[in-house]
């Protein structure tokens, strides 16, 4: 195995993510409203949901 491949992180798809067991219902219907149909790290998804979760609600 290559140096990069070690090194990249796995990337999934918005539905791979959506199904996913990682994720609890309400974070899943976060990242429905949130990702575009674009390929995300497991990591990403996570920043995405905190970053939500940090919003002010007005």
């Amino acid at each position: 195995m290559a140096k990069n491949e070690i090194n990249q992180e796995l990337r999934f798809t918005k539905e791979q993510i959506i199904n996913s067991s990682k994720f609890n219902r309400i974070e899943k219907d976060i990242l429905k409203a949130l990702l575009e149909n674009k390929e995300y790290s497991l990591d990403e998804a996570k920043k995405i949901i905190d970053d939500f979760n940090k919003k002010e609600v007005k």
